[in-house]
């Protein structure tokens, strides 16, 4: 059974605690010379302090501990376009690029280098693209937030990972999304994964979502137990999110898990989406599943 750490954290002291959350979710195993690619949210024009993307500290504080812990390591840290933005600007924009300067990993943008035809046995995809610096890599990184999100209830490891397939009009695969992220998931599964809940995003995410400080840190190895214990910190059924359900039964992972550090019940805040939300997001799932019988 895979753990999964829970870490009552700040960005102020995220830095002292970054080994115990790592180590507490089972450590990772690098050797000189390891290609690591560490996937981070960068999914609209927002400031860190909405929640909504990777904030430049959290990202600091990982670079600084595969830097110091690990010789030699080529770290590539990676986005990929969206429909409605560009992972270029916004690399500049938040100052992440200083913070991969620093410590001397490389930028890539996704959906601008060269991706390979990959098979799978997928629910929506048989062959999906993978973009070659992840199939190259040793360790996959999934640096996710812990948001809501209208099409899939929660946005967090699994969600993160939607995001690594190079297309940038994603939204294309909106109808199809639970079984698209299941299907990214199993072409580019992360070896670790840092769901970020210090400031965290509640109500309508993660387009109109507003911030909770939840000073919470969920990390582990298998990405479905992770989100699964990241829905049950929100107040939600893991068996009722659609990508993660779909995620077990293909094989991902297993929702099933041993929670270290903090307990959930002492860590919960309320996410839950207001009735008239939760009745938009009803309409929507009625739509999408109507779009695709057609």
């Amino acid at each position: 059974m895979s753990s999964v750490a829970i870490t009552r954290s700040t960005y102020a002291d995220f830095k002292e605690k970054v080994s115990e959350i790592i180590e507490g979710a089972g450590g990772l195993e690098l050797s000189p010379g390891n290609n690591v690619v560490i996937k981070i949210n960068l999914c609209d024009f927002r400031m860190p302090e909405t929640g909504a993307i990777t904030h430049p500290l959290f990202l600091h504080s990982v670079l600084w501990y595969l830097h110091s812990r690990f010789k030699n390591l080529n770290i590539s840290v990676v986005e990929s376009d969206a429909t409605a933005t560009q992972a270029d600007l916004l690399f500049r924009w938040l100052g992440i690029e200083n913070v991969v300067r620093k410590y001397e990993a490389c930028w890539v943008n996704l959906s601008k280098v060269k991706s390979i035809k990959k098979e799978i046995k997928g629910h929506y995809f048989h062959e999906i693209d993978v973009p070659k610096v992840i199939e190259d890599s040793d360790c996959l990184i999934t640096m996710a937030k812990l948001k809501t999100c209208l099409l899939t209830k929660i946005s967090c490891s699994l969600k993160n990972q939607f995001g690594c397939i190079p297309i940038r009009r994603k939204i294309k695969f909106h109808p199809v999304i639970d079984d698209a992220i299941v299907d990214a998931n199993l072409a580019m599964r992360p070896d670790f994964c840092f769901v970020d809940g210090i400031i965290a995003m509640g109500d309508k995410g993660p387009d109109l979502g507003i911030p909770i400080r939840a000073d919470v840190v969920i990390s582990g190895k298998d990405p479905v137990s992770v989100d699964a214990t990241c829905a049950r910190l929100m107040g939600f059924n893991p068996h009722f999110v659609g990508h993660i359900r779909r995620a077990q039964s293909s094989g991902v992972g297993r929702m099933s898990c041993k929670v270290v550090g903090e307990r959930i019940e002492d860590m919960k805040k309320n996410f839950e989406f207001s009735g008239t939300f939760a009745r938009a997001i009803k309409v929507v799932n009625f739509l999408r599943k109507r779009s695709i019988a057609l």
